[in-house]
């Protein structure tokens, strides 16, 4: 009888923490090249005209914010907007990249972060864990604060307000795999959600887990960078900040890289 597949949590986060390492100077290339994505994707709607309101005349007061909920305003804020969650799930297949292929026995690739194949897979899986997530939070919240503002009691509302939370964080978890399904094993279709589901759902709290000594370690290294960085004459700064910002980088998209591997039975190289 087969056993199903284990997660050390441990192993995980020294795989992240040592392929970071090793990967440092390839990762640094990835997060500047990320940045600028990302960067480039926020101010697309800074073309607009954007004036300035002068409070002390309400003719011209009123005119400038027609002008800034003008049309041409309307929609390159509507362009900046959908540029944006483009590229940020753009980034996120490119993190899983990255993670797919060290965990495979492979050196950073810096192309092969920015490859195209399986994006329209990715886009369509997110957009529907999207939805999910939010239909997750407003179906037990919507209810339960319509009784705290019948009540005028606000507990009720916090109550909805947690079960929404529990409820996001589950789903979040459970379909967090399907981006590592869709790179590794070119799942067709949306049969990527199921199977993360499937991996995940098994040791939910393992994974859980690690997410949060992930994050509990990258607040630590932040503020140790901070740390280090003011006691440096603040010109440190800016090297602790950037070396923190390239470490929380590899040490999470590797670490789980790593918990993938091991939720599907695979070794990790």
């Amino acid at each position: 009888m087969s056993t199903a597949p284990t997660l050390s949590v441990g192993q995980a986060i020294s795989y992240g923490w040592r392929r970071s390492w090793s990967n440092f100077w390839r990762l640094l290339l990835v997060v500047i090249v990320f940045a600028v994505l990302n960067g480039a994707a926020s101010f697309i709607g800074f073309g607009g005209s954007f004036p300035t309101i002068d409070t002390s005349d309400p003719s011209a007061a009123a005119e400038a914010l027609n002008q800034l909920f003008s049309w041409q305003n309307t929609v390159l804020g509507l362009v900046s907007f959908v540029a944006q969650i483009l590229v940020s799930i753009f980034i996120s297949l490119g993190i899983i990249r990255i993670a797919v292929a060290v965990t495979a026995g492979e050196d950073v690739n810096v192309g092969q972060a920015f490859a195209l194949r399986g994006f329209g897979r990715f886009l369509g899986g997110s957009i529907i864990v999207g939805i999910v997530i939010t239909l997750g939070f407003v179906i037990p919240f919507a209810p339960l604060l319509a009784v705290s503002i019948a009540t005028d009691s606000v507990v009720w509302g916090v109550i909805g307000a947690i079960i929404g939370v529990i409820l996001v964080i589950v789903i979040n978890l459970c379909f967090s795999m399907f981006g590592f399904v869709i790179i590794d094993k070119d799942a067709p279709g949306l049969s990527g959600l199921g199977e993360s589901w499937r991996i995940v759902r098994p040791r939910f709290f393992p994974l859980l887990g690690l997410h949060i000594l992930l994050a509990l370690i990258s607040i630590g290294l932040f503020i140790a960078a901070i740390v280090l960085g003011v006691l440096m004459i603040i010109v440190g700064l800016l090297v602790t900040i950037p070396l923190a910002t390239v470490i929380i980088f590899g040490l999470y998209a590797l670490s789980i890289g790593s918990a993938y591997r091991q939720l599907t039975g695979e070794p990790v190289a």
